[in-house]
């Protein structure tokens, strides 16, 4: 133990800074294997195209004259490729570097002003080289662009080491440490407060221009540890306590073959001369081991270096320095993607330690073969040669590197030339002088033909230009030489037009030949082929990006679209039941539609909200969560979409926005605030204006506002919605306008719609015969259609009738609870009693039909003043969500019943907000502010704003005209009489005419006598 913590012996003023700069490097090592995983994706990361496919999601359904209508709402299943993004300039692993940088030039300056003169000259000479790789006079320091900064630096570095060096040799190691990296300090903030650009770009800089230096220093520690593995081994072969625990002579030479070997295999390998796919050991390992090894190495060559300075604190302190420094230079490679700099640190690695490993092992075999083979510790003395000296060896081992880089025609020399014009381009881009950036990676292009770093970073550069040629030949070229998955994912993204289909699959099927366990080419390959009718083979490739993708989200988010896109429920179903608790935005957002398509609850009781919806996702996850979650009474998303809709940058969405607004409004009991939202928006919606007025027409279907659903529809119709011909024929018949509706029906055949017309021949067939032909020879579907729409115009004893003639079940259910409602309206209360009695024994017990059945029998107990068991009924008989509305109403109307007119008028201000539709509502509310604040307008303001929303209703038109009369609004009682001339027939316009006309006479003598 205390050979491996030699430093415990040491005084604290050496140790401390010691243990310090060993924990930097540690440091330097660990941060440099974080960016051999992460660099690549850092610098070229992933990137994500989102593809929005609209599907119609089901609002809300309701059938009328036995046809169910369906609202649907444009949700968004979300789809999304893989990208690669432009080119990042890593800018925080630049920041570290040089703060490590800078550690190291302290601990540097400080460890040389211990050394012998000569040493320390030679040790000033190396740092005076360094700092000229800064290039300071391309800052502009001090305005100028000299040298000054420069001389500075040297000058004020060298005069301090100097002085400890030859003055204050007293001063402890770790206060020069200290002196040295204030001196630093001062000389940073003089560079940064005096550069004429900003802190970033003078970071790059320093460390973009310095990268030469670096790496200067990194090959000639990797020169200094080149043969330490042998070294290793030989320690591994010879360090047993007793010679039975050693290794024999023959066994050291195979274990050392073995590792010359695997390097001469690693050589030839980068050569093109060995092909084959087997293991080989990675370059940036052996360099680890060396430096681990060589960092005990360093204790036993004191005695060739002790003439020159000691092993402490200078010795070691070097050591750790170059050490950190060759760990910050191959990481920074790492950390920018520089595969040029990768490749020379790679190959400069197999040379040297090829040949001086080679160089020691001869070494060892001449001067030490017998006493291996005699199992002594031969490590103990292994710098004590007899024969074949020590410089021979290096000189020897240096020839031998020389011809292997000759061998290669100095590749490495070219390859680090190309990272450093990686570099100097990275700087410039991100100065935003793109010519210059071009320039040097061109450059850099020269001397590594095809170099990743350079080719992508061109085409970031016209992919931000546009110019879509020049980035796809630019990215074909980089594929030459080192592909990746992500280079041919982006090639074949730029072929995104339907024309370059083939190109596209091309390329991602080369993709994934070459890198059979790449996801995101599977995924893209996936998304591809939902392009076309082969469905097996886009099953096929998802299988295999959920097999091998490392973010299943993603597939599990695009298999769930896919599926629900081909209607395929039952893997759409286990895709969602095995992501019911996944977290990923587009998935929760794929999971809310498909659900809605399936009519199952939310799944999600927490609503999202997010603050902007700059994210696609964000957008589709919380429309998709909206639509699904309507007709439940929370009108808390109204202000998120409030915020929303004032934002420019989501114009894009405004339409949808909106709409979703007017179906909060509508399905929570806001109906006037929801159809101004969407008469507004169908008024600017251009060719989408059919699809709202639409659904106007079929929220007035929903609250039985008949003429008003079929004039909207007539009004879709207008604007080329194909649905709406037959809709409106519908909405006639509901209106009991049979004529009418035949006509409207009989258009539908301009639709080319076979369905939509053979529905509408049927209808219209059905409305053309006689009575007693229906109910001879009608079916049972029939007799209803007919009863519902010739309702009004039927005697009692017809209904009677046809109602006794449907025998279907169901069919007859429908008869049943149409006739309790004509007998409502005829306010025949004896027989409405016992029509509820005998209809609620045919229906089930929950369901559309038992809850108007319900209504109208608390309309009875209303219209018959049984008020007590209304109210103690109420609660308990079955309603649907809009039915229970009316709760408001019959409190209202009992309160005002009671003489309790507080509670009335508070009541009564509730109902109309929400049941503004309903002319009983709107009628009753008018009558007890009329009776009950006389003086104000509040009656006729009730009344107008029921005629405004229900221009057809001729009963709350009857009210105005006469409310009209009363405050005195002539020319308006007048506008509403001609208008029910339209609405009437003529018989009882008649009537209310002469009604209207005394109302008048009574106007006008009240006036005269006044």
């Amino acid at each position: 133990m205390s050979k491996i913590k030699f430093w415990q012996g040491w005084d604290t003023d050496t140790r401390y800074p010691y243990l310090f700069l060993l924990l930097l490097a540690v440091l330097a090592l660990l941060l440099g294997v974080y960016h051999y995983f992460t660099g690549e994706n850092i610098t070229f990361a992933w990137d994500k195209i989102s593809d929005l496919q609209v599907v119609p999601l089901p609002v809300h359904e309701s059938t009328h004259l036995l046809q169910p209508f369906t609202l649907s709402a444009d949700g968004y299943l979300l789809l999304e490729q893989y990208d690669v993004a432009r080119p990042y300039v890593n800018t925080l692993a630049a920041t570290g570097l040089l703060g490590i940088l800078a550690i190291c030039l302290a601990f540097y300056t400080a460890a040389i002003s211990t050394m012998q003169r000569l040493a320390y000259f030679g040790g000033v000479l190396l740092l005076m080289l360094f700092l000229a790789t800064f290039n300071f006079d391309i800052l502009e320091i001090f305005g100028s662009g000299g040298q000054t900064m420069l001389l500075l630096s040297i000058v004020v570095l060298a005069a301090v080491s100097y002085g400890f060096q030859a003055f204050w040799q007293q001063v402890a190691f770790g206060w020069r440490v200290l002196v040295m990296a204030a001196v630093l300090l001062a000389l940073g903030m003089l560079l940064y407060s005096e550069a004429e650009f900003p802190a970033t770009l003078v970071t790059l800089h320093l460390v973009s221009y310095s990268s030469i230096g670096l790496l200067a220093a990194t090959v000639l520690f990797i020169l200094w540890v080149s043969y330490e593995n042998v070294n290793a081994l030989l320690w591994i072969n010879t360090q047993g306590k007793t010679p039975d625990r050693r290794f024999s002579l023959w066994q050291f030479v195979l274990i050392v073959v073995l590792y010359l070997l695997n390097l001469l295999l690693l050589y030839l390998h980068q050569l093109g001369y060995v092909k084959a796919d087997i293991f080989y050991l990675n370059s940036f390992v052996i360099l680890l081991l060396s430096v681990v090894t060589g960092f005990w190495g360093m204790r036993q060559r004191e005695a060739y270096y002790r003439p020159l300075f000691l092993f402490r604190p200078a010795g070691a302190v070097l050591y750790l320095v170059f050490a950190t420094l060759a760990f910050l230079s191959i990481g920074y490679a790492f950390a920018t993607a520089n595969d040029s700099l990768i490749a020379m640190y790679r190959d400069v690695i197999v040379y040297t330690h090829l040949a001086f490993g080679f160089g020691f092992f001869i070494y060892l075999l001449l001067n030490f073969g017998g006493l291996i083979a005699q199992r002594l510790q031969v490590y103990k003395v292994v710098y004590e040669p007899k024969r074949f000296s020590l410089a021979t060896f290096l000189l020897m081992s240096l020839i031998l590197c020389a011809i292997l880089v000759i061998r290669t025609q100095y590749l490495s020399y070219f390859y680090a030339k190309a990272g450093y014009y990686n570099y100097i381009g990275d700087l410039y881009r991100t100065s935003g002088n793109d010519i210059l950036a071009q320039r040097f990676y061109e450059e850099s292009d020269l001397y590594d033909a095809n170099n990743v770093k350079a080719n992508y970073s061109l085409a970031g550069l016209y992919r931000q230009q546009d110019q879509r040629n020049n980035e796809i030949l630019q990215m074909k070229n980089t594929l030459e030489k080192r592909p990746n998955p992500k280079l041919f994912v982006r090639l074949a993204n730029l072929y995104d037009e339907k024309q370059y289909f083939f190109e596209k699959l091309y390329v991602l099927r080369e993709g994934a030949e070459q890198f059979p366990e790449s996801g995101e080419l599977y995924n893209n390959l996936a998304l591809l082929y939902m392009q076309t009718s082969v469905q097996d083979s886009t099953e096929y490739y998802f299988k295999l990006a959920d097999k091998y993708s490392t973010d299943k989200d993603v597939v599990s988010s695009n298999r769930l679209a896919f599926y629900t896109r081909q209607a395929m429920l039952a893997p759409a179903q286990a895709v969602m039941e095995e992501s019911s608790n996944g977290t990923y935005k587009p998935l929760r957002s794929n999971m809310a539609a498909l659900r809605q398509l399936l009519g199952m609850e939310p799944q999600e009781k927490d609503a999202f909200e997010p603050d902007s919806l700059k994210a696609v996702e964000d957008l589709t996850l919380f429309y998709n969560q909206t639509i699904s979650t309507l007709d439940q009474g929370d009108t808390t998303r109204l202000k998120a979409i409030n915020t929303y809709l004032k934002v420019p940058g989501n114009q894009l969405f405004f339409e949808d926005l909106l709409y979703l607004k007017a179906l909060v409004h509508h399905y929570n009991g806001r109906p006037k605030e929801a159809r101004d939202v969407l008469e507004n928006l169908a008024l600017q919606a251009g060719n989408r204006s059919g699809y709202y007025y639409n659904a106007l027409a079929i929220w007035m279907l929903e609250e039985q506002n008949n003429q008003a659903a079929a004039a909207y529809f007539k009004q879709a119709k207008d604007r080329g919605f194909m649905p709406a011909y037959l809709s409106e024929g519908y909405a006639l018949a509901l209106a009991h306008k049979p004529a009418d509706a035949v006509k409207a029906l009989e258009e539908v055949a301009y639709t080319e719609d076979a369905e939509a017309t053979q529905a509408a021949q049927a209808l219209a067939t059905v409305l053309r015969r006689p009575l007693g032909q229906i109910t001879l020879q009608g079916t049972d579907k029939e007799k209803v259609q007919y009863l519902l729409t010739y309702l009004p115009q039927l005697s009692p004893e017809q209904v009677n009738t046809l109602v006794q003639a449907i025998t279907e079940k169901d069919m007859k259910r429908w008869a049943l609870v149409a006739r309790v409602g004509y007998l409502m309206r005829r306010k025949q209360w004896g027989q409405a009693h016992q029509a509820i009695k005998e209809t609620a024994a045919q229906l089930q017990p929950e369901g559309e039909l038992r809850s108007a059945l319900n209504v109208q029998q608390l309309k009875l107990w209303l219209h018959t003043r049984e008020y007590d068991v209304l109210l103690s009924r109420m609660n308990n008989l079955y309603l649907t969500d809009r039915d229970k509305r009316l709760n408001l109403y019959f409190r209202a109307s009992v309160a005002a019943a009671k003489g309790r007119n507080r509670e009335a008028a508070e009541r009564y201000q509730q109902a109309l907000k929400m049941l503004l539709y309903d002319e009983d509502v709107v009628l009753a509310a008018a009558d007890f502010f009329r009776q009950h604040d006389p003086g104000q307008e509040r009656a006729y303001n009730i009344l107008l704003s029921g005629i405004t929303y229900n221009p057809y209703s001729a009963e709350l038109y009857k009210a105005y005209a006469l409310e009209s009369l009363n405050q005195g609004l002539q020319s308006y009682a007048d506008q509403a009489l001609v208008t029910l001339q339209s609405l009437l027939p003529a018989s009882e316009y008649t009537t209310f005419s002469k009604k209207y006309e005394k109302q008048r006479q009574d106007v006008v003598t009240r006036a005269e006598n006044w």
